[in-house]
C-alpha cells in the first residue's frame, strides 16, 4: 500500500505526537513493506500527492485557513481510503491542561473530520469505545503507541553510587505530579537519591516558575491560572530535595535525552480521571526502553498494562517507592520482565500489524481489531 500522512504543520516534528502517531508509526509500517509519506496540509495540495496514496491519514487539528474536511471529500471522490487519527478525549479536556482552550475552539473541526473519515484510529481502547458512542456506525481500529529500539539506547549506568529516581513528561502534568511531590520530599529524609525531572519546560524551570509567579501576580492569562497554580505547587515541595531539571527536547532527540537521565527508577503519576483513561502508556515503554524501572498510579491506562502500580495515596506511593529504593534485586527483576513485555507487544515488529490492518481497504472478513 502507498499511505500518507497528513501532517498538521511544517513542524510537526517539534511535536511528540508526530513522533509517536507519524514517524514510528512509519518505520513499522515501513518494515511491512508499505510505502509512506508525509506531507504538511496547505491551501492547496499537490496533485502528486492528490494522486498517489491509496491512505490517507489525518490526524489532530489544522489551521483555520486550511480545510482538512474539503481535503477528505477530495481524497474520498477519488477512491481513496480516509482515515482519522485521534488519541485524547476531546471532549474531557481538563481546565489546566494547556490544549483546552483549543480543544474546545476546533471541536467541531475535530467532529466533522471524524464523522467523514472511513474509520477512526485510536491507540487507547476507552477511546474507541467513547468514539463508538459518538459515531455509532464508524468503524474504529485501535493502533497502538509504540517503540523504535533503534532510536531508544540503554542508559549508561554512570555513578552507579547514586541512585536516580525521575520523571518525564510533557507540560500538562503538574497536576499529576502534585501526587508525589510530598512522597519525594519525605523520602528524600530518609533515603540519598537524586531526582531529576525532564520536560514540563521548555526553558529552565526556575525562569518558568518566575513567570508563572508574574503572570499570577498580575493576572495576565487568567485562563491558566490553574495550570500554573500545580506548577509553582510541585515546584514548592521540591524545595528540601536534591533536584535538577532538563528542559524540552525535540521528539527526535527526546529517545537519547532520556537515556542520557540515566534513571533506575521512573515515575508515571496519573490522577484518576475520564480524560485520563484515554491516554496511553508511552511513558512506560520508553522507560523500559532505556532500562528504567517503572512505578505508576493504579489507574487506567496504567494498570492495564504495567505491572508495578501504587495507589494515589502518599501511603502507597511511599511504599512502592521505597520497595524499589532499597531492593536493588526486586527492582531489576521488575525492570527485566516489564523490558520483555515491551520488547514483546509494543515494538515496532509487533505495532506494524494494527496499523496495516486499519490502512487496508475493508474486505468481506472481519477484521479483528475493530472495535
Amino acid at each position: 500500500m502507498k499511505i500518507l500522512f497528513m501532517l498538521d504543520t511544517p513542524r510537526a516534528y517539534q511535536s511528540g505526537i508526530w513522533l509517536h502517531r507519524n514517524e514510528i508509526p512509519t518505520t513499522a509500517l515501513m518494515k511491512r513493506g508499505h510505502a509512506i509519506k508525509q506531507v504538511a496540509m496547505g491551501n492547496e495540495i499537490p496533485e502528486q500527492f492528490m494522486d498517489w496514496p491509496d491512505t490517507v491519514i489525518f490526524g489532530r487539528v489544522y489551521a483555520t485557513q486550511h480545510d482538512p474536511i474539503k481535503a477528505m471529500r477530495d481524497y474520498k471522490k477519488r477512491g481513496k481510503r480516509v482515515l482519522y487519527d485521534l488519541d485524547d478525549d476531546i471532549w474531557q479536556v481538563a481546565k489546566d491542561n494547556p490544549s483546552h482552550l483549543v480543544s474546545n475552539a476546533m471541536k467541531d473541526q475535530y467532529e466533522g473530520m471524524i464523522a467523514e473519515a472511513d474509520a477512526v484510529i485510536t491507540p487507547s481502547p476507552v477511546l474507541a469505545k467513547k468514539f463508538k458512542k459518538y459515531f455509532k456506525n464508524k468503524p474504529i481500529f485501535i493502533c497502538p503507541n509504540g517503540i523504535d529500539p533503534a532510536l531508544y539506547r540503554e542508559r549508561p549506568h554512570n555513578n552507579e553510587e547514586t541512585l536516580k529516581i525521575g520523571y518525564m513528561g510533557a507540560a500538562s502534568h503538574w497536576k499529576d505530579l502534585q501526587l508525589i511531590g510530598e512522597v519525594i520530599s519525605e523520602l528524600y529524609k530518609k533515603h540519598d537519591f537524586l531526582f531529576t525531572i525532564y520536560g514540563l519546560t521548555g526553558e529552565p524551570m526556575e525562569a518558568a516558575m518566575y513567570a508563572y509567579q508574574k503572570e499570577l501576580q498580575f493576572n495576565f492569562q487568567p485562563e491558566k491560572n490553574a495550570y500554573m497554580k500545580s506548577a509553582l505547587g510541585f515546584y514548592e515541595q521540591l524545595q528540601n530535595t536534591r533536584f535538577w531539571h532538563i528542559p524540552f527536547m525535540p521528539p527526535e532527540l527526546h529517545p537519547k535525552t532520556l537515556s542520557l537521565c540515566d534513571l533506575d527508577i521512573g515515575i508515571a503519576p496519573l490522577e484518576e480521571s475520564e480524560f485520563n483513561s484515554g491516554k496511553s502508556n508511552i511513558k512506560f515503554y520508553e522507560y523500559a526502553s532505556v532500562g528504567t524501572v517503572t512505578v505508576a498510579s493504579d489507574v487506567l491506562p496504567y494498570n492495564s498494562e504495567v505491572d508495578y502500580v501504587a495507589k494515589n495515596t502518599k501511603k502507597d506511593w511511599y511504599n512502592k517507592l521505597e520497595k524499589l529504593i532499597v531492593d536493588k534485586e526486586f527492582r531489576l527483576k521488575t525492570l527485566e520482565k516489564q523490558q520483555k513485555w515491551v520488547q514483546e507487544n509494543r515494538y515496532v515488529d509487533a505495532i506494524g500489524l494494527p496499523w496495516e490492518l486499519a490502512c487496508q481497504l475493508p474486505s468481506n472478513t472481519r477484521v479483528l481489531n475493530q472495535s
